[in-house]
């Protein structure tokens, strides 16, 4: 009666047959009711089997004869739960985890038990901090893959469950690691040749857990040294400087704590592993069959000078701006020292790459021969991904079809029709994989390009540099904007060849498809024949309206808007000593409207253009165009001025 009366059940011993078990993560948390003091107690002092077929916890499996013996108290409602001595015993089992590991001939012992826990605490895993749990294993184990991958045609598999055998005596007492336990591993190691060929070698590891600290080492030795297509080998020898493995640190956490040596010399079927080592989010990426031939140093989670890490061959991606740089390159990464102290460095050079939009990377529009990726860091390997930094430079690619930029461009408003050209780019990049600042320079031959109904054909260069604007998204301030263009003809005009020289200022440009452009502009151009022609032929004009166009080159200023099916210039004032030329012009899905004034010394005319019909204004021209109102806001931080002035 004295359980009944403390709201206990209890079983002294309970024997089972024929068991399996089963333990899956649940999708919800399961919250137990809310506790209450006299919610009733199971106790069970020794449920014990010596059937037990199969033990699974998710991907984990143990099947053969295992014997098992676990006891525990539990106070229903979310009370508390203690597991008195228990332990589980397997002779000759057969250990599987998924597809990746399978054990065999394996003898099992885990002792184990624990303080007192509830459901919410300690949370989840960490409950083993109250436990002590004791751990020996003897069993064969597959051969280790480290990255190889038969050739295409060749046997694939690592070869048999037995290929390697692993014993191990540890210790886990309320989250660290006893003093003495060890696990020793000693097998094949799949590895392959620079050809793809896979091949074996003999590899060794032991983890040693010392007074203070954690020791592991790792050996494979190359078996032919002398053939230079069979030289991989791996020496690691790592120290982790505490026994306390429980509670879970961050991995910020755990590399202060790690001290040591790599070195050897790879095979890797593919290099994608080490895409989250460069950058914080996935912006730059490695990939591709290559080989790896590396010398780190590292005391407490810092690369020493000396350090090293060459791959003489790789695939890149780097995305960027919404595209994606591509092509074979080799890195050489080293650590240096300067003023400022220990930098990691690595420096990645692109033979051969190309330059498409990551919606449609089989559609490049700009190839290079040679680009260079460097990057810089911290020498603290905690703090690498958080404070890379990197810089992209190319001279002088090919631009095979200006075509491949119009989705940039505002649509029918103003885009190319045909013509090629070189580039070259300077990109600072942060280690978002945002780009923070840098230089583009481009220059065309013949290019063809539509404003409207519209058509130009002239040179045209460009250069321009970026400075990261305070806003979201890829915007920038843009910084020293140059746009000139020679040997311009409008088609229909018999005009001379024209030129002109844009420069920007207090511009904004938003790299987003279609690109959204925001400037004010100052212009030099050899007359403004071009701007006029944007209205009207010239036969459409008064006779006196020649001597505008042939009165010389004149200074122009403008607020330039591009993006959205529009291309907008408003308050375009153009003069020198004779003339005077004021305009706004809306080019709206390639249809053209606004107004012009145009004054040759007591001469002037003013005209409306709006679904392809213009209206002049002879008669009080100049007051007619102030009236007309503005086409855009003013910019940030600037006052509207009256039209004209």
């Amino acid at each position: 009666m004295w359980p009944l009366l403390h709201h206990e059940i209890r079983f002294a011993s309970v024997d089972a047959t024929e068991v399996n078990v089963t333990v899956q993560l649940a999708k919800d948390d399961l919250k137990p009711l809310p506790w209450k003091a006299d919610a009733w107690w199971i106790t069970a002092d020794r449920i014990q089997t010596t059937s037990l077929r199969r033990l699974q916890w998710s991907d984990l499996q143990l099947t053969g004869p295992t014997t098992a013996m676990l006891g525990f108290t539990h106070q229903l409602r979310g009370g508390i739960t203690r597991i008195f001595a228990s332990d589980i015993r397997s002779r000759q089992g057969v250990l599987v985890y998924g597809a990746h590991w399978r054990s065999q001939d394996v003898d099992f012992n885990l002792h184990f038990s624990s303080d007192p826990f509830t459901h919410d605490q300690p949370p989840g895993w960490r409950k083993l901090e109250r436990a002590t749990l004791h751990l020996t294993f003897e069993g064969s184990t597959p051969a280790m893959n480290l990255g190889a991958a038969p050739a295409p045609g060749q046997q694939g598999g690592t070869g048999s469950n037995r290929d390697g055998h692993l014993s191990a005596d540890i210790t886990l007492d309320h989250g660290v690691l006893v003093e003495g336990g060890q696990a020793h591993w000693k097998g094949m190691i799949a590895a392959a040749d620079a050809n793809g060929i896979a091949r074996r070698e003999w590899g060794e590891g032991i983890v040693v857990v010392r007074k203070d600290d954690v020791d592991g080492h790792l050996s494979i030795p190359a078996t032919h040294a002398a053939d230079p297509l069979a030289s991989d080998h791996l020496a690691l020898d790592m120290s982790f400087a505490s026994q306390r493995m429980l509670p879970v640190r961050s991995s910020s956490e755990t590399l202060k704590l790690l001290s040591g040596s790599v070195a050897g010399h790879w095979h890797f079927a593919s290099l994608a592993w080490l895409k989250p080592l460069a950058s914080k989010k996935p912006w730059l990426q490695w990939d591709g069959a290559g080989e790896v031939d590396t010398a780190l140093h590292i005391d407490h989670g810092h690369l020493l000078p000396g350090s090293r890490l060459d791959v003489p061959r790789l695939d890149l991606v780097a995305n960027l701006l919404g595209n994606r740089f591509s092509g074979a390159a080799s890195a050489k990464g080293s650590v240096v020292t300067g003023s400022k102290g220990a930098t990691s460095v690595m420096n990645m050079s692109v033979r051969k790459f190309v330059l498409s939009p990551v919606s449609s990377p089989s559609q490049p529009y700009l190839r290079g021969a040679a680009m260079q990726l460097d990057l810089r860091s911290s020498d603290d390997l905690s703090k690498f991904r958080d404070t890379a930094l990197a810089h992209l430079q190319f001279r002088d690619a090919e631009v095979p079809d200006l075509q491949a930029y119009n989705h940039y461009l505002p649509g029918k408003s103003l885009f190319f029709v045909a013509g090629h050209g070189r580039m070259s780019t300077d990109l600072n990049i942060d280690g978002e994989g945002d780009v923070s600042a840098g230089r583009m320079q481009m220059r065309t031959q013949g290019a063809q390009i539509a404003l409207g109904a519209s058509r130009l054909t002239g040179n045209l260069n460009m250069d321009t540099q970026l400075a990261v604007a305070k806003r979201t998204g890829h915007a920038f301030d843009l910084r020293h904007f140059t746009l000139s263009m020679d040997g311009v003809q409008m088609d229909g005009a018999n005009d001379p060849s024209w030129w002109t020289t844009i420069t920007l200022e207090r511009g904004r440009l938003d790299w987003d498809r279609p690109m959204q452009l925001d400037a004010m502009a100052t212009m030099r151009m050899k007359n403004v024949s071009v701007l006029l022609a944007l209205f009207a032929k010239r036969s459409a004009f008064p006779a006196w309206i020649g001597h505008i166009v042939d009165d010389g080159e004149a200074q122009v200023t403008s607020r330039i808007q591009a993006g959205r099916g529009e291309f907008v210039m408003d308050d375009l004032q153009a003069s020198n000593k004779r003339i005077q030329f004021l305009a706004r012009l809306r080019i709206a899905d390639g249809k053209p409207d606004g107004d012009v004034y145009a004054r040759w010394g007591l001469l002037s005319v003013g005209v409306a253009l709006a679904n392809d019909q213009r209206q002049f204004h002879w008669a009080h021209a100049a007051s007619w165009y102030q009236a007309q109102p503005a086409l855009l806001p003013p910019l940030a931080g600037q006052a509207a001025k009256p039209r004209g002035g």
